[in-house]
Formats: C-alpha cells, structure tokens, sequence
C-alpha cells in the first residue's frame, strides 16, 4: 500500500453528497409515493404521521443493512481498501484510482488494497451518506411539524409524538458516526475506534427506534405499570446485550477468534493460559501493545473466553426471557451462541451482527402487542408461551379428502419407495443440489477436469443425502402441521402412511450416508459445514424458529443459503469470499420467494398455526418487506461482477432479472392478487436460477 496518501482529501465530498442524495432519493421517492394521497382536513394529518412514520420505518430497516454491510467489510477486511477519507486516493470512486490500486495490488496481492476490497468499503461509505441524507430528512420534516404545531395548524395536530429534539440529536449522531468512520480508516484500523464505531451504529439504531415508536398510534402504548421484577430483568437482560456487544466487536477488531481454533474448548483446554491486562488493553494500536510490543496470542484468548462466558450468560437469560414471554430474543442469543462454533468469520460475523440486533425489536414485540388491550386474543396470540402460542384448538381441522376434493389423491396405493422418496421433497432439494453446483464450479479456474467433475458428483450426492435427511426429518416434525394444509396433507406421515420410527430412522440412514461420503471421498469441511446445515434446518428452523416467530425465514434463512458454500468447500477445501458473496444473495432472495408464497397460502397457515408473517402482520406489511428485500437483493446481485467473480453476460442477467423481480414486486405492492403472488414466487425461482 503505498505510504504518501493523504489521509484526508475533501475534493470528492460533492460527487459522494450526490451519490449519497441519489441512494436517498429512491426510498423517499417511494414513500411519497406510497402516501401520495394525501387530502385536505382532518385526515391530511393522519397521512403526514403515517409518511413520517414509513420514513423512519425505511431508514430504520436501512440502517440495520448498512450495519451488516458494514460487518462484511470488516470481515472481508476492507477496512482499508481505501486509505484515506471520504473518497478512494482522492476520487470519488475506485475506477478514478484504478492506477493506485493496481500498485497496490501488485505491491501486496493479499494486502489491504485490492479492487475489490476498494469497492466493498466505498460502497459502505456510499450506503452511509443515503442513510445520512433519509436522516436529514426526517429531521427537517420533524421540525416543519414542530412549526406547524406552533402556529396552531390544524395538520399537525395528529403528528405531536414527532420529536424534532430527538429528530436533530439522531442527525447528530449519523454524523459522529461519519467521523467514526474517517478515524477508523485513518488510524488504521485501531481496535477502539472500530468497536465504538460498532457501538455508536448500535446507539444510531436505538435512536430510530426510539422516533419509530413514538409516532405509533396511542393505543399501542403498554396497558398497566411493570412490576420491579420485569424491571430489573430488562435493565439487567438490556447491560448484557450491550456487554456482548461490545465484547464482540472487541473481539473482531483485534482478530481474537483466530486464538480459538477449536470449539467449545480452546486450544485443547477449557481454560487455556491468559493474560487478561494485555487482551483489554484499551488504548493501542492494532496488534500492538501501548509499549510498542506484539500482543502475544495470551492476551487475545482474554478476549474469547469472555465473549464466550457473555455468550453462556446470554443462554441462560435466554430461558429466563422465554418465561418472561421474551422468546424472539432468547432464540436470537441462542442461534447466536451456536453460530460461534461454526467459524466461518465472514458469514457467522454478519449473522451474529444481525441477531445482536434482533432482540431490540423482538423483545419491544412484547410490548407493542400485549399493551394494545384492543382483544384479549391479540395479547394472548401475541406474547403467550410456547404452548398457547397460535393456538389451533379453535381452528377447522381438514378430516378427509372428501370436504376438500382439491387435496391430491390418496397416496396408499404408492410404492413404499416412492413415500419415502417424497419424504426427501425431491424439487426443493434439486435447487439445493443446482446452487451447490454452481459454487462448485465457480470454485474450480477454467474448464474442470474428468477428475474434479468426478468429485463433483460425489459432492452433489452426499449433499443431495444430507438435504433429504434434513426434509424427511422436517415432515416427522410438522406432520401434524401438515395434515392441516393443502398443499402438503398428501405427505406420507400426515397421512399416518410412514411411521415416526420409520421416517427418523430413513432420515438418519441418509444422514450417514451423505456425511460418511463427504468425508471420506472429499474434504472434513465439507462434511461438518453440510452437518451444520442440517441441523440449521431440521432442529434450529423446524423446531425452534418456525413455530415462535414470524422472522422465522428470515434467520432460518441462513441454512437455505448454505449449498453454494458447501460446493465452493467441496471443491476447494476452504471457504472463500466469492462463497459468501452466494450465500449473502441467496439469504436476501429467500425471505421475498418464501413470502409470495405465504401470502396466496395465508389460510394454510392460519390454519395451521404457524405464525408466518402475512398471519401475524398482514398482508400489506408482507408485500412491504418483500419490496424492501428485493430492492437490497438487487444490489447484492451487482456484488459478483464487482469482486471480478463474474462478466458483462452476468451483470446483463442480474440487472434484467432484478428489474423483473422487483417489478413484480411493486405491483404486488400496488394491487395484490393471489394470482400476480402466485407468478412473483414463479419469477423468483425463475431469478435465482438463471
């Protein structure tokens, strides 16, 4: 890298504020948009609460993506793929310092200036000035509303929970965190900056929040008073998060989980030599002690093994949250705690990012719901435990084909192969199998050879036997959930046809089956990463997040997006950023497929007690998030063509394909029909394959 930049060069600031005005420009076009309707008296006030409130709402969902793209550039250690501020050696983007980097590049081919880490950490200063500019806005608007109120128009009267105090503090703060994020590059990467700036981003979205539910109608607020005890559990539960939080962060910035190689124990020991006055040495430089002197890896294994004890705290408070009818957050710090043996930075780094960030939202769920007092039946569905969750007691129960004559055909006459065959839920595993070969292909350089096309399918049959485990233990789970809709009442164990014993029993033969092949003919990685993938889904998304939460596909997503990085593994006997880059794609894509079908299936669901979100939040809210997901998972899809991984003819594809997605998406947003939802879940699987 070369050593005479200019740490700070303001000469591109216009061409980054335009940039940034013109991300910005986008959602503020579509919330105006959304509440263009906007009508003289009376209701004209509602509707300016209601823009405010789906402003804030927008830029509170983009700012928790800018914090997970964040968690990727630090992860991809693009920290310093430009090394000075705001712009790239003095350009506004990485092609007008295309010949700095190359030198660089050149200089130090794995070093901290490639291109592509140039366009991951200029893209997140790009998304930092659109969130600047959305919060801007809601500031400016805050204090018209305050003006209005003042002189006593009667439009305001609707919009007194807008703050302007809290409105300009919040803009403040964008811009602490914009200085935050100069010293993090200018200084280098120093730990502290870096885990401020984690924890500033923290405060940023608390603050949102904060404005989300202040313009939330009153009836909404909590009923009564909380007792003492509910009191000190959340202030207690509120320390802990922030604790872990920073104890991570801590950890990242100075690249302590490379310390701990194995788990649970490390280094072979359950407590391994230490030296905590070194690990939480607060002022230093990266690796360096304030002496001058190389940390030793003792002071790093501090960091671990507190993240790790902040980690069982955080199990068990989880259990104490469920009783507390807090369960969203609890599973967040239990996916959370699981996810850290997994050891793949780059992907359980934004994941872990994100499930910090869920229990803000999840544990406020409480709140939100059982304060509403409208129905008894809301706070019960709502914040019931476990067991009364959803209840399905009072619902209809499909008996027999007979009152339902669209349910598929008895399936008795089917050979015993055959059930058991549409255990393994055959064309949801042949995408499994088509994405995992698409990682392992991109994975191999140029044509691949007679032998590496021989490993690839020993890989694509051990992942294709571990996926249709991980299906035929998901139907012994939901067989009773099953049997109550349509779509999968033909299923062999809801139909009574397969046994529990013998459904486990072909789940766990195939299990072995697939795990002992990767194993033996391709790599252990392989093998362990294809394990845990089958554990996501059968035991973390079946069992525990699909029936407690409506973000259950949004989490249990991660497992979905698993297969290009079990191929890229299978062929390459490591995990590299392109395999993430697919994974981050296919993560983004599952939310908006799995929702269009949701919505036109909505009874189903309702039936059968599962909370989905067009049960839980409606049918607009659900075409909401599908918009917004769309719209991020069309920028993810530019992510290959800008790391090199892919040409001019994928760019051509991707730009096409999102164009149609979200197309289809904003008319879903305009006019639903269970037919437009029915070809938008047809189009995503159309987009994700092509």
């Amino acid at each position: 890298m070369s050593t005479d930049v200019d740490l700070y060069n303001l000469s591109p600031t216009a061409h980054l504020l335009i940039v940034g005005a013109l991300i910005a420009s986008m959602p503020l076009a579509w919330v105006w948009w959304r509440s263009r309707h906007v009508r003289a008296g009376a209701h004209a006030s509602e509707a300016k609460r209601q823009r405010y409130g789906l402003l804030v709402t927008v830029t509170l969902f983009l700012t928790f993506d800018l914090i997970l793209f964040g968690a990727f550039t630090r992860l991809t250690d693009s920290g310093l793929g430009c090394p000075d501020w705001p712009g790239c050696y003095g350009a506004a983007t990485p092609l007008g310092a295309a010949a700095q980097i190359d030198a660089a590049q050149t200089a130090m081919p794995t070093g901290p200036v490639t291109t592509g880490k140039a366009w991951i950490e200029m893209v997140h200063r790009y998304l930092a000035s659109g969130v600047g500019g959305l919060i801007l806005v809601m500031c400016l608007m805050a204090w018209r509303t305050r003006s209005q109120r003042n002189t006593g128009t009667t439009e305001s009267q609707a919009v007194s929970g807008v703050s302007p105090w809290v409105a300009t503090f919040t803009l403040f703060w964008v811009c602490v965190q914009g200085a935050f994020g100069a010293l993090t590059v200018t200084m280098k990467l120093f730990p502290a900056i870096v885990t401020l700036h984690l924890l500033g981003a923290m405060v940023l979205l608390a603050l949102l929040r904060v404005q989300q539910i202040q313009v939330q109608p009153a009836k909404a607020q909590p009923a009564g008073p909380l007792s003492m005890g509910l009191w000190v559990f959340l202030v207690a539960v509120f320390v802990l998060v922030w604790v872990q939080m920073g104890l991570g962060a801590w950890v990242s910035t100075n690249y302590a989980v490379l310390a701990c190689q194995d788990f649970p124990t490390c280094q072979g020991s359950w407590w391994p030599a230490m030296n905590f006055a070194q690990g939480f040495e607060w002022w230093r430089p990266l690796g360096l002690r304030s002496d001058g002197q190389p940390h030793c890896v003792r002071g790093l294994d501090g960091h671990s093994l507190c993240a790790s004890l902040v980690g069982v705290c955080g199990f068990g408070g989880s259990g104490l949250g469920w009783l507390a009818l807090a369960t969203d957050a609890g599973l967040a710090y239990d996916w959370q705690f699981a996810m850290a043996g997994g050891r793949l930075a780059v992907v359980n780094g934004r994941v872990q990012c994100g499930v910090r960030l869920a229990p803000g939202g999840c544990g406020e769920s409480y709140w939100r719901r059982c304060g509403d007092g409208a129905t008894a039946h809301g706070c019960d569905s709502a914040c019931a435990p476990r067991s009364l969750r959803y209840s399905i007691e009072s619902t209809p129960v499909m008996t027999s084909n007979v009152d339902h004559p669209s349910v598929a055909a008895p399936i008795a006459t089917m050979p015993i192969w055959r059930q058991f065959y549409a255990l393994m839920k055959p064309r949801v595993i042949q995408l499994i199998v088509f994405c995992a070969l698409i990682g392992m292909v991109l994975a191999v350089p140029g044509v691949p050879s007679i032998s590496e096309l021989q490993l690839m399918g020993i890989a694509c049959l051990g992942i294709w036997l571990v996926s249709g485990a991980a299906a035929a233990f998901n139907c012994v789970v939901e067989s009773h959930i099953d049997a109550k809709m349509r779509r999968t009442s033909w299923r062999p164990t809801a139909k009574g046809e397969l046994s529990n014993r013998q459904t486990l029993t072909f789940s766990a033969l195939l299990c072995a089956a697939g795990s002992l092949l990767l194993y033996v003919w391709l790599n252990p990685l392989t093998m362990w990463l294809t394990f845990a993938t089958f554990v996501g889904y059968a035991v973390i998304y079946t069992v525990v997040l699909k029936p407690l939460t409506p973000q259950n596909i949004v989490i249990g997503g991660a497992s979905g997006a698993m297969p290009p990085v079990l191929g890229w593994a299978a062929m390459a006997n490591g995990v590299g950023h392109e395999a993430f880059i697919l994974f981050l794609i296919i993560f983004l894509w599952t939310p908006p497929h799995f929702w269009a079908l949701a919505l036109y299936r909505v009874e189903d669901y309702r039936k059968s007690g599962l909370p989905m979100l067009p049960v839980t939040h409606g049918s607009e809210f659900t075409r909401l998030q599908i918009l917004l997901y769309t719209l991020i998972l069309a920028a993810a899809c530019l992510l290959p063509f800008m790391v090199g991984m892919s040409g001019w003819l994928y760019l051509f594809a991707a730009v096409v394909l999102s164009i149609g997605f979200t197309g289809y998406a904003v008319a879903l947003m305009r006019h639903y029909s269970d037919a437009l939802a029915r070809k938008t879940f047809k189009f995503s699987l159309i987009h994700l394959s092509v």
